[in-house]
């Protein structure tokens, strides 16, 4: 029986864009988005949802939903969206409710393998990877596996930063690379996500080639004493 994973995502297309050519190889996973609601309280247009080609907040979160739910298809991956809102909208949550949430999530859905960003940089990626690592600390009989942030992986020394606070109560294998390379169900993924490919390709921003470049994941499993301490 082939392995089951189950990646979770801050928002709706880290999944695909930093680990989706792992998704690719194992169909039927599901990717938890937590960063996936309707703002209630933003009657606003951010910046960033207006260079994307949105009208308005809730515009933007189903259309890309929609993409989402595409992109994931192609992969054979299914979608599951919790309802916290992109720090964009100004509505950042406890980090005990996202636990709490995540937690359901990891109740409800069969898997072998739990993958979750590294958490660099942006604050729903560090608010996703710290509620994940205190659910790694209870004990679940899952594997655990850390998957790099696309484009944040570029900034200088975070990775290594991260690493390093990882191992500390953590046990951090050396990282997986796909040696297989970029497949085309990956490549067609990413560009499912038409209205980010917009945002990413305006003035000052990166690109979208990083997340076309190969994946690295890393093992994680926490320490004897911390789990018992």
């Amino acid at each position: 029986m082939m392995e089951q994973l189950l990646v979770i995502s801050p928002h709706l297309d880290d999944a695909v864009f930093g680990c989706g050519d792992l998704l690719a190889a194992h169909p039927g996973s599901t990717v938890a988005t937590v960063f996936a609601g309707v703002p209630q309280h933003f009657p606003g247009l951010t910046e960033w949802d207006a260079i994307c080609g949105f009208l308005s907040a809730r515009e933007a979160v189903l259309a890309r939903r929609r993409e989402d739910e595409t992109a994931l298809a192609r992969l054979g991956a299914r979608a599951r969206w919790l309802d916290f809102a992109d720090a964009q909208y100004r509505e950042t949550p406890r980090r005990v409710d996202v636990t709490r949430a995540l937690r359901g999530v990891l109740q409800e859905t069969p898997c072998d393998t739990v993958v979750f960003p590294l958490g660099l940089y942006h604050s729903d990626h560090e608010l996703v990877h710290h509620a994940m690592l205190a659910l790694v600390r209870e004990g679940w009989p899952l594997r655990w596996m850390c998957y790099e942030d696309t484009f944040y992986r570029r900034i200088p020394g975070l990775v290594g930063e991260r690493l390093a606070s990882l191992g500390r109560g953590h046990r951090v294998a050396s990282a997986l690379e796909n040696a297989a390379g970029l497949t085309s169900a990956k490549r067609e993924a990413v560009y499912c996500y038409t209205s980010q490919l917009r945002g990413l390709s305006s003035a000052g921003r990166p690109g979208h080639l990083d997340a076309l470049t190969p994946e690295r994941y890393w093992p994680v499993a926490v320490e004897e004493e911390a789990l018992h301490g």
